[in-house]
């Protein structure tokens, strides 16, 4: 491979040039050319010219160089057409349609121009002695495919660039929480606006006069929220403070107010000024991204009136028994952190979760008398209160919603025994299911650990003595290693929810 960089300057300078390839003639003949086109510039670049002595050299050079501008490919005096052969090389191989192909033919082909241009993806076709006028009309030739060129890629990264917004706006729809959402957000502007080696970013949530940060980068991750004051004209004027170079580079900023009366700030502090397509793209994107921003706080929003109602509906129970709700609280987070530790992924142990609640809910059923005898229960007493898993289970089992098919299950089996004996269908092992198994955990370190109306919250250590005795009996025994290995975690949520707390 020949390189000729025309004007001497070097390999950095080199980098900004525009790349043309020479297909053909001597050696003399491409010195020639570097030199007539040493001074030429065209916004501001100038020439680095290749040089492929023949056509078996050339499909090598244009693989390695990817940023070739310009193809000069010479036809010679013969009626050899294997060059043009390159041009469908590039085309169809290479998938190149950006590079414009110049075709500069002996005379001999005068005829053949028109059919030339049909058959051939060519851009420009000139016989040898029209650019004998001058070095200016060769100079002109170039100006008018370098300018083809720049367009054609402009346009070709001008789609990628929106592609690539429609895909990042499509991905942040996986986020689970707007923190998540936020760094996600951060993380595709930083692309957008090429400005990966920013100074900072910082993702701004404003409820109730106070702002929040969703998610920070660079500078502003330490930034603490508390000292902002809460006008938005306020507020860019003093991030801009932080970077005493600021001065020099205009920052990127969206801010967005919404119906609900929350209102968010996109600030990008940039090591460089983005371009005007940059900031219409990163504007875009947020925009497109603002409406994830609200379906995910909506999300929430929905998901936390579910929960209260589960735990609503669950304390239905618990309270007429004499119990606290914060006992179906307990046992939601028991189930959650042993569905991890078994090894559950997190939306699974999430659901069980949501559904463990619930698992007294027959409950509803049961007289007063009962509920809140606080002595011995007679046989038939018993066999009452033994009816609350079924009852539980006929009134959850009809609906498909998930949380509720999984809260059916769970009220049915939790009063089974992995060694069998339990109620009410009397399964053992593993006919229990998953669920069953680690709410009746759940359910009974915390009955064990609380007071009730018939007996005081027992000490720790017999609590682990009778989960001991009754592993692989009452308990699945890996589940039971598992809880005994992770008491000081189970001991630690029990703490945070007391009964002396209301929900």
């Amino acid at each position: 491979m020949n390189r000729y960089a025309g004007n001497g300057e070097d390999d950095q300078a080199v980098a900004t040039e525009w790349n043309i390839l020479l297909i053909g003639g001597g050696r003399d003949e491409a010195l020639l050319l570097s030199r007539l086109l040493a001074d030429f510039r065209f916004e501001g670049r100038g020439i680095r010219l290749l040089h492929a002595a023949d056509i078996a050299e050339a499909p090598k050079m244009l693989e390695e160089e990817t940023d070739i501008a310009v193809v000069m490919l010479e036809l010679g005096d013969s009626e050899d057409r294997k060059p043009l052969y390159l041009v469908d090389y590039i085309r169809r191989t290479l998938l190149n349609a950006a590079v414009r192909v110049v075709v500069v033919a002996d005379k001999s082909w005068a005829d053949a121009e028109e059919e030339i241009m049909f058959r051939y993806d060519i851009n420009t076709f000139r016989l040898k002695g029209e650019l004998d006028g001058g070095i200016g009309k060769l100079k002109s030739a170039l100006v008018g495919s370098l300018r083809a060129y720049r367009d054609f890629k402009k346009t070709e990264d001008e789609k990628k660039s929106l592609e690539y917004v429609a895909l990042s706006s499509s991905l942040v729809l996986n986020a689970a929480s707007l923190e998540e959402l936020g760094h996600d957000v951060l993380h595709h502007l930083a692309s957008i606006l090429n400005t990966k080696y920013a100074y900072g970013g910082l993702i701004l949530q404003k409820s109730n006069r106070r702002w929040r940060k969703l998610a920070a980068t660079g500078r502003f991750v330490d930034l603490d929220a508390n000292i902002l004051p809460w006008q938005i004209e306020d507020i860019l004027p003093l991030l801009r403070t932080f970077n005493q170079e600021q001065a020099l580079f205009e920052g990127f900023d969206f801010y967005s107010p919404n119906v609900s009366g929350t209102e968010r700030l996109i600030f990008i502090d940039p090591y460089r000024t983005p371009s005007e397509w940059e900031y219409y793209l990163a504007e875009s994107y947020c925009a497109n991204t603002e409406a994830v921003f609200e379906n995910l706080e909506l999300r929430h929003e929905i998901e936390s009136t579910q929960k209260e109602i589960i735990y609503t509906l669950g304390e239905i129970a618990e309270t007429r028994s004499q119990e606290t709700g914060f006992h179906v609280k307990r046992v939601a987070e028991y189930t959650k952190l042993l569905a991890l530790k078994y090894g559950l992924p997190e939306e699974e142990a999430n659901l069980l979760a949501l559904a463990s609640p619930m698992h007294d809910i027959g409950k509803v059923g049961i007289s007063d008398s009962i509920l809140n005898k606080p002595g011995k229960l007679t046989f038939e007493e018993y066999q009452t209160m033994q009816g609350h898993a079924i009852s539980g289970y006929e009134m959850l089992k009809h609906s498909s919603r998930p949380i509720l098919k999984t809260a059916a299950i769970i009220a049915l089996q939790h009063h089974e025994k992995y060694g069998g004996g339990g109620y009410p269908q009397g399964l053992s092992g593993e006919e229990i299911h998953l669920y069953g198994r680690i709410t009746a955990i759940a359910d009974v370190f915390d009955a064990l650990a609380s007071d009730r109306v018939y007996k005081k919250a027992w000490p720790v250590c017999e609590i682990i003595d009778l989960f001991k005795e009754e592993r692989g009996k009452h308990f699945d025994p890996r589940l039971t290693d598992l809880f005994l290995e992770h008491l000081e975690e189970f001991l630690e949520i029990k703490s945070q929810y007391t009964d002396e707390k209301v929900f």
